[in-house]
């Protein structure tokens, strides 16, 4: 029940049963999705919601998105974050969208369609496996196309049961160098002095054998004055490999030296007769500093 005025000027009241007409409910509907499904989302008004289901892999959940002129929000959620387009499209709608109520900030519309892009939130963790994509669309929608990209497994690097991956770092210019902690893929595999006046440097196996060692090598720099590393090969991954020298002393000469990458034939625990992989330099940089370099490996030996 409900108070209400007989009319505006009388100041008598009478009861009545008439209740506020409610707020309209916005329909939603719900879809499951799966990893590089393309969702076309038309002709509806109201909210779509899209269960993005994934593996345990670790990395990027994307999901692109194209179409029409009508506007539409789309918000990629996972894991407690979010992110958003704003309404996007043509801004002729602008008018009609604020009649509806919707806020003027959220409105990201342009001369031309902006209804074309991207949505990117990090997965950096196996669970949870789900994440969900909301389409909202106020006014009766035209096309709207969503490609969904989940996060996958970085390729293995090339099997090679005969052969086993080694790169030699140097001062090749026999000029001193800083000292360095060396990383592969965000990896520690072993500490570079290159405080001497001579062709210095290490030699980084990629091995479970504590025992090899190189006998022989087509190196920059001759192998009796390498330090000798062992790491995990799972450490390397198939195509871009990122090699960070990570600055640990700065002995105030500069920076400039040799990397070369060899694959070499394991004969117990001896490496030798290498193929050539790839030669990186790494450029002239200041003393304190650190670098970063990176090298392709999607085969045993790529020549052959």
């Amino acid at each position: 029940m409900a108070l209400k005025r007989i009319h505006s000027r009388s100041p008598y009241y009478i009861t009545s049963s008439d209740e506020p007409a409610p707020s309209p409910v916005e329909p939603v509907d719900y879809f499951p999705a799966a990893c590089s499904d393309v969702a076309i989302t038309e002709g509806f008004i109201g909210k779509r919601i899209y269960t993005l289901t994934m593996t345990g892999d670790t990395g990027d959940i994307t999901i692109g998105y194209d179409g029409g002129n009508i506007p539409a929000k789309i918000t990629l959620a996972y894991n407690g974050a979010s992110v958003t387009t704003g309404y996007v499209g043509l801004d002729a709608y602008d008018s009609e969208l604020i009649a509806l109520g919707i806020d003027p900030s959220e409105i990201n519309t342009g001369p031309t369609s902006t209804k074309t892009g991207t949505l990117t939130l990090p997965k950096a963790s196996t669970d949870p496996l789900t994440a969900t994509i909301t389409v909202q669309s106020p006014i009766l929608s035209d096309s709207l196309n969503l490609t969904f990209t989940c996060p996958s497994a970085i390729p293995p690097a090339p099997t090679c049961p005969d052969r086993a991956l080694v790169f030699q770092v140097c001062n090749s210019n026999s000029a001193k160098d800083d000292n360095f902690n060396i990383y592969l893929n965000d990896n520690f595999i072993g500490y570079l002095d290159l405080s001497q006046n001579a062709q210095v440097g290490g030699i980084f196996i990629a091995t479970t054998n504590e025992n090899a060692d190189v006998v022989s090598g087509d190196f920059a720099c001759p192998l009796t004055l390498m330090v000798t590393n062992r790491f995990d090969p799972s450490f390397l991954n198939y195509g871009t490999n990122i090699l960070e020298m990570r600055n640990a002393q700065n002995n105030g000469n500069g920076n400039l030296g040799t990397i070369n990458i060899r694959n070499y034939e394991v004969n117990g625990d001896e490496l030798s007769n290498p193929c050539v992989v790839q030669d990186v330099d790494f450029g002239y940089f200041d003393s304190g500093e650190s670098t970063t370099l990176s090298f392709e490996y999607t085969a045993c030996c790529p020549e052959d």
